[in-house]
């Protein structure tokens, strides 16, 4: 009887459980069908963090892409999908990221990451995998210089911008009466080293080259020289902070010629320590704050009418995530390495926002350039795009 009851029992499980097996499998066939039928991006950025709401303005940017894609049907009949990643903006976090998104074999290409140093990490990985990497924000020239053949950067490079500078500022002020301040960092003294590089090269004598120190309140003893040398323009290479007091300080001694200063400086702030002293003075940034011309206004109203405002990259984040999906339209297939040789391809192009985009076999972008901004009641504002 005993046996009996057991020989029911088990049946009766079976009979029960094998409906739900069939379903299960059918489920995992549906979730299959449903993979093929999406293609995927990668954007591994800082979601948390002191970096978060850089990370997030590039999420933005990216959803803003793919939807306008999505909604003129895809690519080859198939939807794209946004996947985020949390990188911290630490190097760490990137490397696990990274290893997570080469093993999901349906994302077909990366946007990202936002700092250099998150992306000079996961490079190898990426490229081990062979997943093309559009990269909207970082600038270290050594990213590109590593042989790797999947790496595509959108912004200008970190030696490229102090010669921009002069570029710029030679064109308002005589190149024989220029002087250069740095506040001794990597980053200040760099920027600063390559802009005496390129007044130089171009036949000016530097008037001035001179330190100040990070954190000091007091910086009209090199104020007091640039004026005794009869300066008609300063370059600044340093951080925000720094250059606010030297911009008060410097308006405060008398000198009104033109300050220029690089992408370290960008933020409102120095309207707020330094006031109306600002007047005359221009900082670069990789991306412009607002459109600089009409080809890229439609993007800012748009992304302004769903987020409020522009923290900084979004504009970037934007041309590379469309980059990628036109990339991938280009393509015979949508594999990682078909888009990969769509990009390596010299004959490439893309028309962004921003203008034409093509790439350089390390990957640099040919034709890039910086943004110049300038003060308007408190607020930074893009120059026009020249040329």
């Amino acid at each position: 009887m005993k046996k009996n009851i057991y020989s029911m029992l088990v049946f009766f499980i079976i009979f029960i459980t094998m409906p739900l097996c069939f379903i299960t499998g059918c489920g995992r066939q549906e979730a299959k069908k449903e993979d093929r039928a999406l293609i995927r991006i990668a954007v591994p950025v800082p979601m948390t963090g002191k970096y978060t709401e850089f990370g997030q303005d590039l999420i933005n940017a990216a959803k803003l892409a793919i939807d306008e894609q999505n909604a003129k049907g895809g690519i080859k009949e198939k939807k794209i999908e946004l996947v985020t990643e949390d990188d911290k903006g630490v190097p760490t976090d990137a490397v696990t990221v990274a290893y997570r998104i080469v093993q999901n074999k349906n994302i077909i290409g990366v946007m990202g990451h936002l700092t250099s140093g998150t992306m000079l990490a996961t490079s190898p990985i990426y490229a081990e995998a062979g997943i093309p990497v559009v990269m909207p924000v970082p600038t270290n020239p050594e990213i590109t210089r590593q042989g790797f053949k999947n790496l595509f950067r959108v912004p200008i490079t970190d030696d490229l911008q102090g010669a921009a500078a002069y570029d710029f500022l030679s064109k308002k002020a005589d190149k024989n009466f220029l002087a250069i301040v740095h506040n001794r960092g990597t980053y200040g003294q760099g920027i600063a080293n390559e802009f005496r590089k390129a007044l130089e090269a171009a036949g000016g004598k530097t008037l001035l080259f001179e330190g100040i120190t990070s954190g000091e309140q007091d910086y009209r003893p090199v104020i007091g020289q640039i004026k005794a040398a009869g300066a008609k323009g300063i370059f600044f290479g340093g951080e925000y902070a720094d250059a606010a007091r030297f911009i008060r300080q410097a308006r405060e001694q008398g000198i009104e010629a033109p300050i220029v200063m690089g992408d370290g400086c960008f933020n409102t702030e120095i309207a707020v320590i330094a006031g109306d002293a600002v007047r005359n003075c221009y900082i670069a940034n990789i991306a412009p704050i607002n459109a600089p011309d009409k080809r890229a206004q439609a993007f800012y109203d748009t992304f302004r009418a769903r987020h409020g405002r522009i923290v900084a990259y979004a504009p970037l984040g934007y041309v590379a995530t469309c980059i990628l999906i036109d990339a991938m339209i280009k393509s015979p297939e949508l594999t990682r390495e078909a888009v990969r040789k769509t990009l390596s391809d010299p004959k490439y192009s893309y028309v962004s926002i921003f203008g034409r985009f093509t790439f350089s076999p390390e990957g640099d972008s040919r034709g890039r350039r910086i943004f110049w901004h300038k003060f308007e009641k408190g607020d930074l504002v893009a120059l026009p795009i020249q040329g």
